[in-house]
């Protein structure tokens, strides 16, 4: 099962971080970076997960929703368009950890929006 949700993940974060790259690279004078950001290939993802496997997927997803954590990794591009648009404007930290909420909010918005794909 490990392995499976690896491979998961891994589809989450190459897909967030092929969209987001460019952007970050082209704005990479605009904003400053951290590697602590890049809890935002994991949380985001990590908040889908704890919620597929609560009680509150029991009837309302299946294997066939497996795709749902890509559609997580388009809203990352998304993120760095913010982030780099806001540039030195406001605090690193504050921009970081608010558009990481904000990548959080989207994978709680996928779980709960995605209807049931029935296998």
């Amino acid at each position: 099962m490990s392995t499976t949700i690896f491979l998961i993940w891994t589809m989450h974060a190459a897909v967030g971080a092929a969209l987001a790259a460019p952007i970050l690279y082209l704005g990479r004078r605009r904003a400053g970076w951290a590697n602590w950001q890049l809890f935002g290939l994991l949380l985001p993802f990590f908040v889908w997960l704890v919620l597929s496997l609560s009680p509150l997927s029991t009837g309302r997803k299946s294997l066939a929703n497996i795709g749902e954590p890509i559609l997580i990794g388009f809203a990352m591009p998304v993120a760095a368009l913010l982030r780099v648009g806001m540039g030195r404007r406001f605090p690193e930290r504050i921009c970081a950890v608010g558009l990481i909420v904000f990548l959080c909010g989207v994978a709680m918005i996928v779980f709960f929006a995605v209807p049931f794909i029935p296998e």
